[in-house]
């Protein structure tokens, strides 16, 4: 039937329009019977989707309080309820009288009509994810004055199409600034062509513009941080450690009352020598906290996600210079061949296809997981696999909520808990098991009902011997179970079909080396070797894997644990067009990490800017909105001279390094403040107080300089009764003298001497007058004031500490290591004048100071090392030339130069960090010295040591030579060879954990 057909309703405009209108027509008679007031008589609602209160509370309260309801939403529908949309009305509606239930809430409450404005549910923006709400630039408010204007409306519309209208041209001028800043942040060099106060003043003309706020904006940092998922998450965990620590401090020598409601619990029939670890763990956590507030979705595939889900979900606006294709196989590469992780290959692969939301799942239902849904998926992709699957948004003030009572409920009955995350954590059960006499699944089993009782939320827990096992057995309890890896099983057995990825510290790169080197499960490293298991990973690393393996973890539970890091850093919205933006950043930034620093009470000696650069062969812009995309990673750090959490300090510092890095402001794509070498703030050093001690000491000792007469015999009690005055010595200035005339007048004395001894008259000499600063000794006014351990430190180790007071209460340096230096040797200085000398007699004679001794053994000893290399050199030079037809017994004779082990001893870090320091670029001579030394060490296997040398060398380079391609490229020329040596050898290469960060050479 064709539309314009009569069908006995045209009247009303047809049958849904007469339907609509019996409808109104219908609640206001039913109504007037029920009413109380008129406070909200002329206003109109139309509920969209689940609300809370929900439709029908609503559809009551207009009915009593004079509103109307509409049932469908009509064009003079004055507000529409609603709590979320989907991405496509977000997109392509007016949302300007889209309003959250909680007006009408507080209208009732305040018993007036309030402003509307702040309970808005969006604004007119292209991305599914929540929006970041700003505070508007002081400069905008002439702008905004205009706007605000109130407009008479012209005779032929009415104020609701003028305010359509005024809607549309916000959008359209939302758009022309859009693609201005989109101008500006892709070339850099249009900067002179559009100006910067033209751009403040047009983003200034709509609170609804389209337009996204990137990092040059002031308030987008604490937004950011208010809505970001990581950041929540990350400080929950780390907040809950400190609860942790608080709750024992403050419970004290205080018993647990709540105890005795166990002692009903069955009787532990249970060895009492056992030791009992409980792992508890939230069964999908978000998921859960987001489902008390949603019965009606139990059951369903759900997923936590700032995506709205959905076709929504399928149909994401890409920015017309993005270019998935090539995002895709930029980032895959890098996780297959760099990081060696083929799940995140696979996930970019699967999830980049064209308009596919790039949301990540935080967290996803057991349902979803039967789909193959995973955490950490794209929710495009996820769509694809489960079309079905419902989103929801994120609870933070939940999560908060239900963890707080998750420790709360814990701590009733032990406060042995190491907190590892808001929802998960080890708890010590031994001595709690031993003292009720209880058996331990009771006890699980009476706890996991408590927690979801209180909470809504169920949880697994498992119980072993140790942290690993217990961990282990956690899995076994999912979901929402318990079990216990008793002892007396064969855990041998159980762990070995375990794969090492499950283990804790195996992640893609080392699971990657074991592979390689054949070892693909527990099973396999059982039966290897130590010594192997070593090879690949190093030392440390290969004992504790051996040991997981075999399911031994002999770690105990970290009570109290003190934070070593703190950190704040940003990947999203990323977009600088100057230096001056990026400046405000790193300021805004240094004062959130320093706020957090304080916050725990702890000061820092080492800061380290991690900075994301886009990499030259990705695009500029990114496929997922605003994000950081393809990035080569910069690290630049710096030590501190004294702990600091002053923000003035740590700002000033980490501008320096990004004036170091010098890097162009529109190709930061993320920004990093790591703060580490942390101590307490309260925490007075030892070394303050002995060094302020020895400033004293050395002050007096300048103070008072004196002249002493030599005396030949020990001064009697006359004798010091009767001291020589002391006089303040006054040098004389050293005449010029003839190097020629002090020979011979020496040559003189020295023949006279002789001549004396011979008549045996020996001349006694004449006292003579010298100047001898006066003695250091212990200060015992300031020796009063240290602490008794200091103390006694002091007075144990006199000397040592009177030598550090003659150097001026500085700590003299070591002596420069015994080897020859691989740089060049230095030029030798210019003769002087051969006429004019300003030596004196006395300056021929060798001095007889210790100081003067030591430098004189230093010297004698390094001559005789450079005469023994370089005449081991003429002699292999000699081998070498020698012709073969030379008797080979001659060869056996002439011992063959042994190399010279320079980084054999405890000071080879000394050696490398003074390399790496000094040469700008490394020297091929240089490098193959330094690769003969670390081959001679495969060779004599000495791998440990080998190892580490590798390791503190590639840490320098990162350190001190991030930007320059010559040293990573000797490091990698290096380890090439040396991989190439050890598969030659043992078959396999090995596992270092330290690598080079650079994406230019790699």
């Amino acid at each position: 039937m064709a539309r314009n057909e009569d069908n006995g309703f045209s009247e009303w405009g047809g049958y849904f329009e007469a339907k609509k209108s019996k409808l109104e027509e219908q609640f206001a008679a039913a109504s007037d019977p029920f009413r109380k007031s008129d406070l909200f008589e002329g206003i109109s609602i139309f509920v969209n989707g689940r609300t809370d209160p929900s439709a029908d509370e609503l559809k009551r309260i207009m009915m009593v309080h004079g509103g109307t309801f509409h049932h469908y939403e009509r064009s003079h529908t004055t507000y529409i309820i609603a709590s979320v949309l989907p991405d496509v009305k977000v997109r392509n509606m007016n949302l300007s009288k889209f309003i959250g239930a909680k007006w009408v809430v507080d209208c009732l409450a305040k018993g007036k009509i309030v402003d509307y404005k702040p309970y808005l549910l969006y604004t007119n923006q292209k991305t599914s994810q929540p929006k970041l709400i700003f505070g508007k630039p002081k400069d905008s408010s002439a702008n905004e004055s205009k706007l605000d204007v109130d407009v008479e409306p012209p005779k032929d519309k009415t104020p609701m199409e003028v305010d359509s209208s005024k809607d549309e041209m916000q959008m359209e001028l939302g758009g022309i600034l859009k693609e201005l800043q989109q101008a500006v942040a892709t070339s850099p060099a249009k900067e002179t062509s559009v100006s910067d106060g033209k751009i403040t003043n047009l983003s200034a003309t709509s609170s609804n513009s389209t337009t996204a706020r990137t990092a040059a904006d002031p308030n987008f940092l604490s937004e950011f941080y208010k809505n970001s998922r990581l950041h929540h998450i990350a400080t929950l965990g780390a907040g809950f450690k400190q609860y942790v620590c608080q709750l024992r401090l403050d419970h004290g020598s205080q018993g647990f009352p709540k105890r005795e409601t166990l002692k009903s619990l069955a009787r532990a029939q249970r060895d009492g020598s056992e030791r009992y670890v409980m792992h508890i763990d939230m069964d999908c956590f978000f998921v859960s906290v987001g489902l008390r507030a949603r019965p009606e979705l139990r059951g369903q595939p759900i997923a936590v996600t700032h995506s709205k889900g959905g076709n929504a979900a399928t149909d994401v606006p890409v920015h017309p210079q993005a270019d998935r294709k090539a995002e895709l196989e930029l980032f895959a590469q890098r996780f297959e061949h760099q990081f060696h992780d083929g799940d995140k290959a696979e996930k970019v692969r699967s999830g980049f296809e064209k308009k596919m939301s790039l949301s990540e799942i935080a967290s996803c239902s057991y349902e979803a997981r039967e789909k193959g849904i995973r955490n950490g998926m794209f929710v495009g992709q996820a769509l694809k696999l489960c079309p079905e699957l419902k989103t929801i948004p994120y609870d933070f003030e939940g999560y908060k909520e239900v963890a707080s009572t998750l420790y709360d409920t814990v701590a009733q009955y032990t406060l042995n808990i190491e907190a590892v995350s808001c929802d998960e954590m080890f708890v010590e059960l031994t001595d709690l098991v031993c003292e009720l006499n209880v058996d331990v699944m009771a006890f699980v089993s009476h706890l996991r009902q408590e927690v979801h009782a209180k909470t809504g939320c169920p949880c697994s827990a498992g119980v072993a011997g140790n942290k690993l096992l217990a961990r282990m057995a956690t899995k076994e309890a999912k979901p929402n179970g318990q079990f216990l890896l008793d002892a007396k099983k064969d855990i041998l057995a159980y762990m070995a079909p375990m794969s090492l990825e499950l283990l804790p510290g195996v992640g893609s790169s080392m699971s990657h080396k074991l592979k390689l080197a054949g070892l693909n499960n527990c099973g396999d490293v059982q039966n290897s070797s130590l010594e192997k298991l070593e090879t690949v990973l190093g030392k440390k690393l290969g004992q504790n894997l051996f040991q997981n393996c075999k399911g031994i973890d002999d770690r105990p539970l970290a009570y109290e644990q003190t934070r070593k890091t703190v950190s704040a850093e940003m990947n999203f919205g990323i977009r600088f067009t100057k230096s001056a933006e990026c400046e405000q950043f790193l300021r805004q930034l240094s004062e959130e990490v320093t706020k957090r620093l304080v916050e725990i009470k702890r000061k820092a000696r080492s800061i380290n800017l991690k900075i994301m650069v886009r990499a030259a062969e990705a695009p500029v812009e990114t496929s997922k909105y605003m994000g950081h995309g393809v990035c080569d990673t910069i690290n630049k750090s710096s030590l501190i001279k004294h702990a600091t959490d002053d923000v003035n300090v740590i700002t000033s510092l980490v501008l320096n390094l990004m004036k170091e890095a010098d890097l162009p402001p529109h190709e930061l794509r993320g920004i990093g403040i790591h703060l580490t070498k942390l101590e307490d703030a309260s925490e007075v050093r030892k070394e303050n107080i002995i060094m302020q001690m020895f400033g004293k000491m050395s002050e007096m000792k300048k103070d008072k300089p004196v002249t002493q007469g030599t005396v030949a015999e020990k001064p009697t009690g006359d004798d010091k009764a009767n001291k020589p005055a002391v006089v303040e010595a006054k040098p004389k200035p050293r005449e010029p003298r003839n190097v020629m005339s002090m020979l011979t007048a020496a040559a003189e004395s020295r023949k006279r001497d002789q001549l004396s001894e011979d008549k045996g008259q020996k001349e006694t000499p004449k006292p003579k007058t010298r100047v001898v600063p006066l003695e250091p000794k212990l200060d015992e006014d300031v020796l009063a004031q240290l602490p008794e351990d200091i103390r006694l430190e002091v007075l144990a180790h006199r000397e040592e500490y009177l030598s550090i007071a003659e150097c001026g209460g500085k700590v003299r340096k070591p002596a420069p290591p015994r080897y020859p230096t691989l740089n060049s040797p230095p030029l030798s200085k210019r003769n002087r004048s051969p006429n004019v000398s300003p030596l004196n007699a006395s300056d021929l004679k060798p001095s007889t100071s210790r100081a003067a001794v030591a430098r004189m053994q230093r010297r004698t000893d390094r001559k005789e090392q450079e005469q023994g290399i370089r005449s081991d050199q003429i002699v292999a030079d000699y081998i070498e030339d020698l012709p073969k037809f030379v008797n080979p017994n001659i060869l056996k004779i002439i011992p063959k130069p042994k190399l010279p082990e320079l980084l054999m001893g405890a000071n080879y870090k000394d050696l490398l960090n003074e390399w790496v320091s000094r040469e700008e670029v490394p020297k091929p001579t240089d490098v193959d010295l330094i690769h003969q030394q670390v081959s001679h060490m495969i060779s004599s296997d000495q791998l440990d040591h080998m190892y580490d040398v590798m390791k503190y060398l590639c840490r320098i380079i990162n350190a001190k030579r991030s930007s320059s391609c010559c040293w990573h490229l000797a490091y990698k020329h290096i380890e090439e060879n040396i991989q190439s040596q050890v598969l030659k050898i043992e078959g396999y290469n090995l596992l270092f954990i330290e690598n080079i960060r650079c994406m230019k050479c790699t």
